[in-house]
This record gives structure tokens, sequence and C-alpha cells, in this order.
């Protein structure tokens, strides 16, 4: 019965696109055959940024200055830019009523606004049941879906029915709360996909280390961890509990689902290419960053025609390199490092990866919840979260004093509590002095 009521809602989905001309489907047929097809087609993603560069040059008036230019001819814009010209973004082909508003929680200041036209939106969607496939999500199964649910983003009972969503609230994250949810877990015979922010997960599978005999009976086919990045010791984790692979997905609410990680275990993010023309470019200025080099990640939106964003600064830290598959290189985000503004160094000013802290942290299995911050350029603060008193502040002060030097100051501080940000997350890594970045 349960098979069979996510095969119903999976054939109405596509009954009712048909009933609309399959926009979606015809999305999904263009974006599988442009990533499967590369490089043969290139042209195709060529020819898509040629027609938005002359789209937004031609209907905006930010862009009425770069008619006929090529992308690096365009500036690197970013979230100030865009609030504070926002009507110059708009094309004048759109109504601005008419569009579909998007707005970010705003968790590292002013909320956000971006607007999308209805194929944007469509295109939006057929991008997420693409990768959620590739992640072993098939539309129609049960999706628990971690984030902070609210009266503005709830869903109404249809949409909660006919996407089969769980909502599991991020904002109450205790024992009691997660066992709560392990429980109800168990009891859900569902073919079952996970969807949260990676510290969510975190939480989950700490819990589960410090209780044993919690086991996972469910059917658990995908996790897919969004919005922060995903350690080493989550992933092996999230494979040993719920016996599948926890892959992570790299997006945001502006643009929408840019690159994803396979489950081949490479940890390798492959670029969603068919909807996105991504740059990385260098730390301090608007050039192309050295292939395997740690620059900022720059995207241009190929299908957004209401509000085109042309080399947009996601604010995000990411590596560009390139994968053989099938022989043939293609374009892959290697790591990507989370927010520039989170980045922390060792006492010499080198750059230190987060994935350093966190796979760091992996040991300490005691701890509920910990963050990390960069205090000045050699003093730095845990802050740790533990039921029971912490043995091992002095081998954890060893074990960072390796990373970040010898004189680097390192204090402990036992909270209650990491806060929530406004978006659900929980900063594990945070950098609240004045860096100065330094190429190894």
């Amino acid at each position: 019965m349960i098979v069979a009521a996510e095969k119903i809602r999976q054939l109405l989905f596509w009954i009712l696109d048909m009933l609309k001309s399959s926009p979606v489907a015809n999305h999904l047929k263009e974006i599988d055959g442009i990533i499967k097809g590369y490089p043969d087609t290139r042209h195709n993603i060529e020819n898509k940024l040629g027609e938005m560069l002359h789209h937004a040059a031609a209907t905006t008036n930010f862009y009425s200055l770069y008619k006929n230019c090529s992308i690096t001819d365009f500036p690197v814009i970013n979230k100030t830019i865009i609030r504070d010209k926002e009507t110059a973004f708009i094309s004048t082909k759109f109504d601005k009523a008419s569009l579909h508003k998007v707005v970010t929680s705003g968790s590292t200041g002013t909320p956000f606004c971006v607007y999308h036209n209805a194929a944007k939106k469509l295109r939006n969607t057929a991008d997420t049941i693409y990768f959620a496939k590739k992640a072993g999500f098939e539309l129609g199964q049960k999706l628990y879906y971690f984030k902070i649910w609210n009266d503005i983003n709830k869903k109404d009972w249809f949409n909660t029915w006919s996407q089969n969503i769980e909502a599991c609230n991020v904002f109450d994250l205790s024992d009691a709360a997660i066992e709560q949810l392990l429980v109800r877990l168990n009891k859900d015979q569902s073919t079952i996909g996970l969807l949260a922010y990676a510290s969510a997960f975190d939480a989950i599978c700490r819990f589960l280390d410090r209780h044993p005999q919690m086991q996972i009976k469910s059917n658990v086919q995908s996790a897919i961890a969004m919005s922060e990045a995903l350690n080493d010791y989550t992933k092996e984790a999230m494979q040993r509990h719920f016996n599948c692979v926890c892959i992570s997905r790299y997006s945001n609410v502006e643009n929408g689902m840019i690159a994803q990680q396979s489950t081949d275990g490479s940890g390798i993010f492959f670029i969603n290419f068919a909807s996105y023309y991504v740059e990385v470019l260098n730390m301090d200025d608007d050039q192309t960053c050295q292939m395997g080099m740690p620059g900022r990640v720059v995207v241009t939106d190929l299908c957004n025609e209401a509000m085109p964003m042309i080399r947009y600064d996601t604010g995000d830290i990411g590596i560009l390199n390139e994968q053989l598959v099938n022989g043939n290189p293609i374009p892959v985000l290697e790591k990507i490092e989370g927010r520039k503004m989170d980045m922390v160094f060792n006492t010499n000013g080198h750059l230190v990866s987060s994935f350093t802290i966190t796979n760091g942290m992996w040991k300490y299995t005691e701890l509920t919840q910990y963050q990390f911050i960069q205090a000045s350029k050699t003093c730095y603060l845990f802050k740790l979260n533990c039921g029971t008193p912490f043995t091992r502040a002095t081998e954890l002060i060893s074990d960072f004093k390796n990373i970040f030097g010898t004189d680097a100051v390192i204090e402990i501080e036992y909270v209650n509590e990491i806060p929530l940000l406004n978006s659900g997350k929980r900063k594990k890594v945070m950098n609240i002095s004045s860096p100065t970045y330094t190429n190894r």
C-alpha cells in the first residue's frame, strides 16, 4: 500500500505536468541531455550563456552598458549591489507584480530578495528532481525535511500530502527531541529520504553514537545535506547508522541547485552546468583563480530572465578542477569550503580548511555540540556543549595547537547550547577577527 501511494503521487505529478504541456519534463530532458552529453554539448551551454548576456544587456538598466560584451567584461556583483539597485536588475520584459519572489533567511545580515519568472521556477523544480534522483531519492517517496518551519514557509495540507513531506523542525535538536524523531522514523514503513542541514545530521549521529541501543530500522534510501559543509565524521556516521550514502548539495535560495556530490564517495561536486555557468575567482581580485586553488565561487544563472544574475559572488569559497568522466575532462568543484567570512587562519596567516577542524573533532564523540571561533590572529575559542564533564580539554588544545601553531592561545568555554542562526543553521566555524588571506 505504501509503495503504491508513492507511485500514485509520482504519477499524479507527471499527469498534472503533462496537462500543462510538460514544462518540467521538458526541462528535465534538456538538463539530462546537456550533462550526459558534455563535452559535446558545450556549445549548448555557450549559446545559453550568450543569450543570457544579450538579454541582460538589452532589457535591464544595470547591464545596459555591456552590450556585445563577453562574460569576463561583466562586473562581479554581490548581495549588497543587487539589494541597493534592485529595480535596475529587473528585466523590462516582465511585470514585477507577476514574478515569484524568493527571500533568503538573512543569516548573514539583512534578508535578501530575488525575483524569478515562471520558467525559472519550473527549471528549479526540474533541477531538484534531477539531482535528488542522482542521490537516490525518487519523486513520491517520503521526505523528512529538516529546517526551521514557521507560519511563512509551512506547506498546506495538500502540498504536504502530495509532496509526501514530513516537516522536521531543527529549532529543537535536544536529546529528547532527537529520540522522539527517531522513534517516529522507525515506525514509518515508507521509502524514506532525508534532507537536512549538515549540522542536524551531525547532531543526530552524535546522539546515536552516545546511545548505541537506539538503532535505525527504517528504510532510508537517501540522505542529502544542504547549506553547510558535510564533514567526514558525519558522512561516515550517516552510512553506519542509516545504511545509506550521505552526500552534500550546493545550492542557494536566490539561484537554486548549483552542484552536488555523487554517491561514489569521492566528495567531488558535479556542477549543474545545464543551468549555471560557474567561475572561481581570486580572493582579492576578479581574475580567474588557478585550477586547484581556493577562490570565490561566482555564478551566472542561465535561466532567470526576470532578474539576470551575471557573475554573482555567492560569498562561498571553492576549488575548481577537472574530473575525467568516460575519458572526457569536465569541470567540477573539488571542494566547497563555506563562506569567505568563516575562513580561519593559523598564527602565520595561512588559510586552514574548515574541514581540518571538523575532521579534527571527529574523535570527540562525547560532545553534543561545538563551535570553533577565531578571535584574533593568535587567539581561538572552543564553545563546547556536553552533557557530562569533558575530560579531554588538554588533548583537544594540544591537537589544535598542532594545526594552528604552538603559539596559538586556545581557550574553552562550556555552554548549554550553540545558538541557531535565523536560517536554522548552527555555525561550527567562525572568524570574528579581521584576517588577511595568505596562500600557502
